[in-house]
């Protein structure tokens, strides 16, 4: 029996590991403005927030230099990047297994909605998704509640009978905001202690540990 009438699930790090297209593409940019590198630890703060926030925390630049680095960002992300990346193993059964008990799912991310439409479809998930919420790419807001929102809108799914899955601080403070039951995983590139310190309600260690919450099997 599920718990819930719809799960929520960000896309970077918890869907998908996209570090690989990440980190590329940061790269292209930084090489394209001079900019010296960084260690893969200290990129992986891309992996989850807006691509704004990123490059203004991590290398200081001012919001009119993150907005061209974005820009040229996505010169590389948008047809390699973008692809460079891999389904964690078990997440597509879980998805249709919570698909056959009658759980709505949805996609809710920061990345935009243009580059999540083109990712479901092309790993397969199209089916597998009742919704695809993401921003526009000239959106620079990094508030996650205004997407979940947006997710229960699509759904028609009351807050309190949904959950949203993630990695990072963004997602556990987006379900917070919104009454959604917030479920930290540690596959991907947040800390037990960031998701605690979050809010999250419970935590996941592994895939099957996800799937044996969600369905309470």
């Amino acid at each position: 029996m599920p718990r819930f009438q719809a799960v929520l699930f960000d896309w970077d790090g918890t869907m998908a590991d996209t570090a690989p297209g990440v980190f590329a593409s940061v790269r292209y940019a930084l090489e394209q403005f001079g900019i010296p590198d960084k260690p893969d630890e200290e990129l992986a703060y891309f992996i989850g927030p807006p691509l704004y926030d990123g490059f203004e925390t991590v290398f200081g630049v001012s919001p009119e230099e993150a907005i061209e680095l974005t820009d040229t960002y996505r010169v590389y992300y948008r047809d390699r990047g973008i692809f460079e990346c891999t389904v964690y193993d078990g997440l597509g059964d879980l998805l249709r297994a919570l698909n056959a008990d009658g759980v709505k799912t949805a996609v809710v991310s920061s990345k935009p909605k243009v580059f999540l439409d083109r990712l479901v479809e092309h790993l397969g998930l199209a089916d597998a998704f009742d919704a695809v919420v993401g921003p526009a790419l000239d959106n620079h807001v990094s508030d996650k509640s205004v997407l979940v929102r947006q997710a229960l809108e699509e759904l028609d799914v009351p807050a309190e009978a949904a959950a949203m899955v993630g990695d990072r601080h963004f997602d556990m403070e987006g379900a917070k905001k919104t009454g959604v039951f917030a479920i930290g995983i540690l596959f991907g590139y947040g800390t037990e202690e960031e998701l605690c310190r979050s809010g999250a309600d419970t935590i996941c260690e592994q895939v099957v540990d996800l799937k044996g919450f969600l369905l309470d099997r």
